[in-house]
């Protein structure tokens, strides 16, 4: 699992679009042959730089920055325990949240519904802690959950102290305060070769908690571990939906680089490589495609616009487009183009959640010279961008891949969470935040 998680780490290989490809006609192609859903052509659409925008001013000094002009870390001191920096250029106040830790990525929330609760995880991707967000008290100590167990927050105000994670085969939740754990359900009677369920750390349920999407993986005595089985599952009602993995596309004994629930639970989200059939939205009983939603198994997040309309958003590497394309009618926008952003940039992106036309995009580089290295960025539907912070982390520093600062958002849109090494590659890391104005999206 380590060497994938470098291998897909930030510094991305740019492919110049010099060449046609014939990507959505091969996945029409596709679909027809699996017997899906119609996939019509996409209409593409280009960024409106012209838009106006009403998401400028927020709170307590903080303002948008909506230009390229550039924005630079100034250091200085390490911030003590909850100190805040203010960002010059914003007024962005960015404030020390843990005393070592990580935010591990940037595709689900680390902090609870109610903004009371933090996950902090441990460096040996195997243990955690829970703490007060205000106070940095830890409630509860997981010394045997961690990373790979994928937690996830209940996404709901009857519960906003339980999470969810995954053993083996069996899926479970916690509650954070009193420390009951209970089975949820286990596995191994809907797969039973299987050895492990899993989204390989990236994937997130609806936004509601209510639908999830898994693989399956069993072990072998040489080699890599075999993804042979898909599974949903409706957490309300228990209904089970399982689907062979081979009949999804795949060419050869590959596995999805993920697998996850869209944000209002409309499908599975299959991230198979280019090679393998690349990223699909199956049905949730897998009975047939919806359509492709990238080129490849690139990094990716969501958009949900104000309509309920779900927007898949990664990287084209064939075009050096950032583009969101529309699970309900296969629309592809164009909202930023690498280039624009820098090209020694990586990225990543958050899930929207409640913050409806728009996506976190977090970068990392080595240098600081183009305004969009090392940057927290809201990108939105129509490609408007709004500016935050300098990440202030050095990249690549002593672990590459924990320095990339993927940053995520917390649930209600409001607050900004990603690990930063403040400007020394060889500084172990902490958790930082900066907190937004509240709707900052309807303004």
């Amino acid at each position: 699992m380590r060497m994938r998680w470098l291998a897909a780490g930030c510094v991305l290989l740019v492919v110049a679009a010099a060449t046609v490809h014939a990507t959505w006609p091969r996945a029409q192609e596709q679909a027809a042959a699996d017997g899906a859903v119609a996939v019509p052509s996409p209409e593409v659409t280009e960024p409106d730089t012209t838009a106006a925008s009403d998401a400028a001013v927020g709170d307590a000094g903080f303002t948008f920055l909506r230009d390229r002009t550039l924005l630079t870390a100034e250091y200085g001191k390490l911030p003590a325990l909850r100190e805040e920096r203010v960002q010059a250029g914003t007024g962005a106040r960015i404030r020390r949240v843990s005393a070592g830790g990580l935010v591990v990525y940037s595709r689900y929330t680390p902090v609870s519904f109610d903004n009371r609760l933090i996950v902090i995880h441990g460096e040996d991707s195997t243990s955690a802690r829970i703490e007060e967000l205000a106070t940095g008290k830890v409630v509860r100590r997981l010394p045997k959950i961690g990373e790979v167990n994928e937690i996830r927050w209940h996404y709901g105000d009857d519960a906003p102290s339980r999470f969810y994670y995954v053993r083996d085969m069996q899926f479970r939740q916690m509650d954070a305060i009193t420390g009951k754990d209970e089975l949820v359900h286990d596995f191994s009677a809907d797969a039973p070769n299987g050895d492990q369920l899993f989204t390989d750390v990236e994937g997130d349920s609806s936004d509601d908690s209510r639908y999830w999407c898994w693989m399956v993986r069993r072990e072998v005595p040489e080699g890599s571990y075999p993804v042979e089985l898909l599974v949903s599952y409706d957490r309300v009602t228990g209904t089970v939906a399982t689907a062979d993995a081979a009949r999804l596309g795949r060419s050869e004994m590959g596995r999805p680089n993920t697998i996850e629930s869209s944000p209002l639970g409309t499908a599975c989200v299959v991230h198979w490589p280019d090679d393998e059939g690349r990223p699909q939205a199956w049905r949730r009983d897998f009975s047939a495609m919806i359509r492709p939603v990238a080129v490849d198994a690139t990094h990716s997040g969501w958009i949900v616009d104000d309509e309920g309309d779900e927007w898949f958003v990664s990287q084209n590497n064939r075009n050096d487009w950032i583009e969101a394309v529309s699970l309900r009618s296969g629309r592809v926008r164009r909202l930023l183009h690498h280039g624009d952003l820098g090209w020694d940039n990586g990225m990543h992106f958050s899930k929207s959640y409640a913050a409806r036309g728009w996506l976190l995009l977090s970068t990392c580089s080595p240098g600081n010279a183009e305004w969009g290295e090392n940057q927290l960025v809201m990108l939105g539907l129509d490609g408007r961008i709004l500016r935050i912070a300098h990440t202030h982390n050095a990249y690549p520093g002593d672990d590459a891949y924990r320095n990339e600062a993927a940053a995520a958002l917390s649930h209600d849109g409001r607050s900004v969470y990603w690990t930063g090494n403040w400007g020394d590659g060889n500084r172990r890391r902490d958790v930082y935040a900066i907190d937004l104005p509240s709707q900052w999206w309807k303004r």
